[in-house]
């Protein structure tokens, strides 16, 4: 079963998707869960109803084990990212790597049952990757390979500072969310990929103020294409 996970401007799968209230060690995570193509499927508003959330309030950890839980075996998670470098707005972009270390999330609160190390070294599944661009040939729908996903801690978004000292340290795009995700998932080991959505030019890189306004628009532009993109993974991946 697929998961998905969707944030700014990507709010729902289907309108008769059911309501459930997934308990958690760690809170109770609100899913949709919808059949979509005669398929299960699993979809988390990560923001909550009226994007009431932000981002470094999500309940990451429930989220994600609430997926396991419900038996999903892979996550593509979407994201709005501002751009540092290499893309334009509107770029979909299937990401190689990511920058986390400001998003401490993790499952191991203490080693009591073992030392917990998990190998990053290759973040998303190879084979998601491919079913990704297999999708991006056949619905026509352009996406860029490769890029690295920074993640800070928001609300706010960053300074001219920081965005210089993320490009210098090999990031294309920054997120507010996609570090605690992808940490977490990949410490469930839970088959995952990442679908990166350019919004707006980060600050400094943009002479324009930057608005969340912006960063809905270009999402709410590029949702037909994310959705072909979306269904073509549920057709294909079982």
């Amino acid at each position: 079963m697929l998961g998905i996970i969707g944030g700014s401007g990507i709010y729902s799968l289907k309108r008769n998707a059911k309501n459930i209230a997934v308990r958690t060690p760690y809170g109770n995570a609100a899913v949709r869960k919808a059949r979509i193509f005669d398929k299960d499927v699993v979809f988390i508003q990560r923001h909550g109803t009226g994007h009431s959330i932000p981002p470094h309030k999500v309940n990451y950890r429930a989220n994600i084990y609430a997926l396991k839980k419900l038996g999903v075996n892979s996550v593509l998670g979407i994201y709005a990212c501002g751009i540092i470098s290499k893309y334009k707005p509107g770029d979909i972009i299937v990401p190689d790597d990511f920058l986390g270390f400001w998003t401490p999330a993790t499952f191991f609160d203490d080693f009591k049952g073992g030392i917990k190390h998990v190998d990053f070294s290759e973040p998303y599944d190879k084979d998601l990757k491919d079913l990704l661009f297999a999708v991006s040939r056949t619905t026509g729908v352009k996406v860029r390979k490769g890029g690295v996903i920074a993640t800070t801690v928001g609300p706010r978004f960053e300074t001219k500072a920081e965005i210089r000292a993320l490009k210098t340290i090999g990031a294309d795009l920054v997120s507010m969310t996609h570090g605690y995700e992808a940490a977490l998932i990949g410490e469930l080991e839970l088959p995952y990929v990442s679908l990166a959505v350019g919004t707006n030019y980060a600050c400094g890189v943009s002479k324009e103020k930057l608005s969340a306004e912006e960063v809905i628009e270009h999402m709410q532009k590029a949702k037909g294409r994310i959705v072909m993109l979306v269904n073509g993974m549920i057709k294909e991946i079982y």
